[in-house]
């Protein structure tokens, strides 16, 4: 019974890893958004001191304009 139990777990476990190894639909989408957030984020880093000077900015103008 238990030689049964471990060829079934066994074969389940072989199907698993053989159909993650054969799916690769959606491999392009996952790394074109991990370059396009690295992309983003070396941007705002390169342009942090601009980018939190507009932000300031804004935020001042916003609290003048409610306050």
């Amino acid at each position: 019974m238990q030689k049964k139990v471990e060829t079934i777990l066994w074969n389940l476990r072989w199907k698993v890893l053989e159909g993650l190894i054969n799916d690769e639909e959606g491999d392009s989408n996952l790394v074109a958004v991990i370059v396009l957030i690295v992309i983003i984020l070396a941007v705002a880093g390169i342009f942090r001191t601009q980018l939190l000077g507009a932000v300031n900015s804004v935020f001042d103008k916003l609290t003048e304009f409610i306050g």
